[in-house]
């Protein structure tokens, strides 16, 4: 399949081993115009955010210049780009993008991704793959390959008992729950905030 761009200028090129290449931020907003779902722009952002390719300055500004009214994906691309907090951290895996969007999708503030949780004392106790603060609440998700082997579960289990200790209540997302659309985090999470 061939794309043709016709507005391109010098800040659109950049190099890779002396061949030259479109920079990453407009790949990005042809991909949106391509496939205009804003999940999908989202965890192609969020995927060049964790290689550092883009930021939200020069994503931003790459828009700015090439988006024009009536073009397809440019509504979406503007939405995932008003949502996007600059100073957020990325997420570190597609699944934790599709963690943060099962929960926003699923009514909730948008969680913060990456949170680090301090104890009574201001001294750091874990980093968590989503955060609901104002809740304090820690969403973690839980994958076969990194979390089955005894040695893991006995550091997750610690862990996990410290971020209980500094006040924090802790939820699990699992795969098969997250590809069904997330009804059993989403009804843990309101019963935690229920209760709480």
């Amino acid at each position: 399949m061939v794309h043709e761009q016709s507005r391109i200028d010098e800040r659109d090129i950049g190099e890779v081993d002396g061949i030259p290449v479109l920079r990453a931020e407009l790949v990005v907003l042809q991909l949106a115009v391509r496939r205009p779902v804003p999940t999908y722009v989202e965890a192609v952002i969020q995927a060049a955010r964790r290689k550092r390719f883009i930021t939200y300055e020069s994503t931003r500004e790459t828009f700015d210049r090439h988006a024009r009214r009536g073009v397809r994906g440019v509504q979406v691309m503007r939405a995932v780009l008003d949502d996007w907090d600059p100073h957020s951290q990325p997420t570190e895996s597609e699944m934790e993008t599709w963690l943060m969007q099962t929960l926003s999708g699923g009514g909730w503030p948008r969680p913060i991704p990456q949170y680090e949780i301090l104890d009574r004392n201001g001294l750091f106790v874990a980093r968590v793959d989503a955060a609901l603060p104002d809740h304090k609440i820690a969403i973690e998700y839980d994958s076969m390959q990194e979390h089955s082997d005894e040695f893991q579960l006995t550091v997750d289990a610690r862990r996990r008992n410290r971020i209980v200790a500094a006040g924090w209540r802790v939820l699990s997302a699992r795969n098969r729950d997250l590809k069904s659309g997330g009804s059993e985090l989403l009804d843990a999470l309101a019963e935690t905030v229920r209760v709480a």
